[in-house]
């Protein structure tokens, strides 16, 4: 069996990491990352961590949006560790770029199909 670890898992495993540093001390420090949402949207999130809600999610304060949010980790890259001190709310977010995301599957037959 092969032991090799994907750059998704490893980018999961940093962000993980950063996030852990965050949360020893929540008054000093931030996280600041991009975050592809479940839209396609790709942004520039500052976020003060709160804690883990699962094994695959974070609750944070983001910066930007002045209010709690859950974040996926799978959706967070290159992720770094920031002085709380160097940021005052709020914070512009950034949109980075748009990945396509596929039209949702319905089970609503459409007017075009019935002729």
């Amino acid at each position: 069996m092969s032991h090799f670890v994907t750059d998704a898992k490893r980018e999961n495993l940093r962000t993980r990491q950063v996030l852990r540093q965050a949360l020893q001390n929540t008054d000093d420090w931030v996280i600041e990352f991009e975050y592809l949402d479940s839209k396609g949207v790709r942004s520039h999130r500052v976020v003060s961590p709160i804690r883990f809600v699962s094994g695959d999610r974070f609750l944070g304060l983001c910066l930007s949006r002045e209010e709690p949010r859950q974040f996926y980790l799978s959706g967070c890259s290159n992720a770094e560790l920031q002085s709380a001190g160097n940021y005052l709310m709020p914070i512009p977010m950034l949109t980075l770029e748009s990945s396509p995301v596929p039209p949702p599957i319905t089970n609503e037959l459409q007017p075009s199909l019935l002729r």
